[in-house]
């Protein structure tokens, strides 16, 4: 490292290590006495249930009857479906040419596969070979869902998604189970509590449907659907609930699904002319499960073109902070519960280069049909000053950090915007918070990171560290972690290892090191700099290729070329 970066990473640690020894000093004085009762699960993935529709998180698949069960989506490449599918007034007129293209390339793949039915993996694969590659860099994500929306078949009455929580192959079975146990807190009922699905943050809220309504009735829930996305919302708010269908298209970019899922598509209709419709749901709801998606989607359909909270969100407030209602939210929807900012999009590696943007998240595949908003581009950090949905009054939130390497994008987002507290969530594990008392559990097979007042300037920015794993717990307090007692964790070793921090897992594989009595975990990609040190305030725990770390210091800096 330069001698700057040298001298900023010693300051970074000194003020850090006084910091957490304060911290934890004042902790041990005012330890609270009540016991935890977890109101909120934060999962830092959608959960990957072993379904018929989802054998690739299944043990074994022995237990499907494809005959029985449904197993894909499936699609229509006959002449009808096709042309409905690239119908001008579906297309806007700049992408002439794409559209053009597309329809020789649906022309070809009906060839291939005799103009009939095909499941979506098979469809998918062709359509991503080698004689399509080519047009498929220049298509955005956006025109890709419209093509296979527009050819998919409808749902087929009496063939369902099974669910098998017990040949699940990681933790997601087992937290769905707990939070069911946790929502029980708040019902009477021998059928089990009442959980209401929210699948607004999808692109598709209709069709992810199915799949959480299975899981967490198979995990001892009564569930239910309450129907509310952004496009209901801005329904409701132009008297327009008979163009649900096409609302749709402009505000999800979703197309068809009044024909291919037609009863889900009258709930919601009847529930979008029904202003009220969601005040039973709310009296009688012990939980709501906010599905994984798109989180600025979820906000969307909870705040009015005026940027205030719409009557459901408030009813939803009042209750869960009245202590009859559990939330649980999955993936990108954790990060909306935020009551503080809102990450919506970006990367590590641009976050370090350009800093963060108050801005609309871009579109994934913007750059390709021209769609990005000026000024931002597809990996640009971009977060929503107002926050979330206000459920996690802790700070920000972020997810997959280990899996995708998001811990220079938390720090950089938290140090630009004065957050003093970041919490970043694994794949396959959860945050467990009683949001009153601020007491804490990590569930889950991976870890969370807590980063506590992270500072820098447009080279480097820096924070005191946590990162605890499953069954580990402590309480968030005054914007810190507190009373942290660390679990003993059963030995696990990553399967592969890499260096690279920025967007991968880098800085997860090697955490081990400081578990071995290192001072310091260095890595370098490229002209950046990831750095994580302990002091004679740090505790750590060690399982094999892992480790727990209170008290710590980590930064990242960009070296002058």
């Amino acid at each position: 490292m330069t001698n700057s970066i040298k001298q900023w990473a010693n300051n970074i640690a000194c003020a850090a290590s006084l910091l957490l020894v304060a911290g934890f000093a004042n902790a041990n004085d005012d330890a609270s006495e009540e016991t935890a009762n977890y109101n909120l699960m934060l999962m830092g993935s959608a959960p990957q249930i072993c379904s018929s529709m989802n054998q690739d998180a299944c043990e074994s698949v022995d237990w499907i009857e494809a005959n029985e069960m449904r197993t894909a989506r499936l699609f229509n490449l006959s002449d009808v479906r096709r042309r409905q599918t690239m119908r001008q007034s579906v297309w806007p007129e700049a992408r002439d040419e794409m559209r053009a293209e597309l329809t020789e390339a649906l022309e070809m793949l009906a060839d291939y596969f005799g103009y009939g039915v095909v499941n979506e993996k098979r469809l998918v694969e062709r359509f991503r070979s080698r004689a399509h590659l080519e047009m498929l860099s220049r298509m955005s994500e956006n025109e890709f869902h419209r093509v296979l929306d527009g050819l998919e078949l409808p749902t087929l009455e009496g063939l369902v998604e099974h669910v098998n929580l017990d040949e699940t192959k990681d933790a997601s079975a087992n937290l769905l189970r707990r939070y069911v146990q946790l929502t029980a807190t708040n019902s009477d009922s021998d059928a089990g509590p009442v959980v209401y699905v929210v699948t607004a943050a999808q692109r598709d809220p209709l069709g992810s449907l199915q799949s959480y309504q299975r899981a967490l009735s198979a995990a001892g829930a009564t569930v239910k659907w309450l129907p509310i996305d952004a496009s209901v919302l801005e329904a409701q708010q132009n008297d327009a609930c008979d163009s649900l269908d096409s609302l749709r298209r402009d505000v999800l970019g979703t197309y068809d699904r009044a024909r291919v899922h037609a009863d889900l598509h009258q709930q919601q209709l009847a529930f979008c002319n029904n202003n009220d419709a969601w005040q039973d749901a709310i009296a009688e709801a012990d939980g709501v499960f906010f599905a994984d998606g798109n989180q600025t989607l979820l906000r969307q359909a909870f705040f009015n073109r005026n940027g205030n909270a719409t009557d459901l969100l408030n009813a939803l407030v009042d209750k869960f902070n009245s202590g009859q209602l559990t939330i649980a939210a999955a993936g990108n929807s954790a990060s909306a519960m935020s009551s503080a900012i809102m990450v919506t999009n970006g990367s590590s590696r641009q976050a370090m280069k350009e800093g963060s943007l108050s801005r609309p998240a871009p579109s994934v595949g913007c750059d390709q049909d021209d769609s990005c908003p000026r000024g931002v581009s597809p990996n640009s950090l971009t977060y929503h000053a107002m926050g979330g949905l206000g459920f996690y009054p802790f700070g920000l939130i972020d997810t997959q950090v280990s899996e995708r390497g998001r811990q220079a994008r938390m720090l950089r987002l938290a140090a630009d915007t004065a957050t003093p507290l970041a919490t970043g969530i694994d794949r396959a594990t959860a945050l467990l918070v009683d949001t009153r008392s601020g007491e804490f559990e990590v569930q889950g097979d991976n870890g969370v990171l807590f980063v506590e007042q992270a500072t820098g300037n447009q080279q480097m920015v820096g924070g005191a560290f946590h990162f605890l794993r499953d069954q580990s717990s402590g309480a968030l307090r005054q914007n810190q972690v507190e009373d942290v007692q660390l679990a003993q964790q059963e030995g696990s070793r990553p399967s592969s290892v890499t260096t690279r921090f920025l967007d991968d897992t880098g800085v997860y594989d090697n955490i081990a090191r400081l578990c071995e009595g290192r001072q310091k975990m260095e890595l370098l990609q490229d002209e950046f700099v990831f750095l994580m040190q302990v002091s004679e305030a740090t505790e750590t725990l060690r399982a094999e290729g892992r480790c727990q770390v209170t008290n710590g210091t980590l930064g990242v800096a960009r070296q002058a070329e």
